[in-house]
């Protein structure tokens, strides 16, 4: 469900800050919100105290609540009186479970049938008279908490794995500052890392090719994901993560 709130607080040099809400369900009563940075929209200008901020909440695994797909509205604490033009943003829309289940199995069958298409045209055969070894779609079964993540385009997941550097980014300096490269996983999936080097050291002989191992926080988007808070949070609301690069460790 989409709410709507302002923004109390923003700690601009770290990337998160508090929407203030009402409480579902009570008029009077309200809470604050945890939201970081990686959970707005692209605006061209960054977030500050007094925006008003569309927004859906989720529930993490410690119970905490954060706020995620959200956009800045009208602001509140400008003086020129003009609306700026506010995100889109596409409600989740809930859907029943009987109708989600035979939508799975719709799409599980329609996988079949393509496998077995495909091996009755070219695998069967090639292997009619010569002993092939299996080869097994690593996509496809694979699954751990990061290949189901993207699957379901699910995001606000801790993942802990490791994978081989294919591209290193320039930083990103707007904001808090954030070390950034792409890693390969073992089933073809491709991550973004993007890890704080304002609060934690920078990886300075990393080389693509190398094999880094992280634990830090999966969001989801359609290039397969990006996975931050790689660091501790020197405010202690959000579990510490780490990288791992040539037995030294990252934090």
């Amino acid at each position: 469900m989409i709410k709507k709130g302002q923004i109390v607080r923003w700690n601009d040099s770290k990337g998160y800050g508090f929407i203030r809400c009402e409480v579902q369900g009570s008029e009077q009563a309200t809470q604050d919100v945890f939201m970081h940075m990686s959970a707005l929209e692209p605006m061209g200008r960054r977030p500050q105290v007094g925006d008003v901020v569309d927004f859906q909440i989720e529930v993490q695994a410690d119970g905490k609540q954060r706020a995620f797909a959200a956009c800045i509205g009208e602001s509140e604490s400008g003086s020129d009186g003009n609306k700026r033009r506010k995100a889109a943003i596409k409600p989740v829309k809930p859907q029943k479970p009987i109708k989600g289940v035979l939508y799975r199995i719709a799409i599980m069958l329609v996988v079949l049938a393509i496998a077995s298409f495909v091996y009755n045209k070219t695998i069967a055969p090639m292997t009619a008279n010569t002993a092939l070894p299996v080869i097994s779609n690593a996509v496809a079964a694979d699954y751990s908490p990061i290949s189901q993540a993207f699957k379901q385009q699910q995001s606000g997941i801790q993942v802990k794995s490791s994978g081989v550097v294919t591209r290193i980014l320039a930083d990103d300096n707007k904001g808090s500052r954030h070390q950034r490269f792409i890693i390969k996983l073992n089933n073809g999936q491709t991550l973004l890392i993007a890890h704080n080097i304002d609060l934690a050291p920078k990886i300075n002989s990393l080389k693509e090719g190398d094999t880094v191992s992280f634990y830090g926080q999966y969001e989801h988007n359609d290039r397969g994901g990006v996975v931050h808070w790689t660091h501790y949070d020197p405010n202690g609301r959000h579990l510490g993560g780490w990288l791992k690069h040539q037995g030294k460790t990252y934090q």
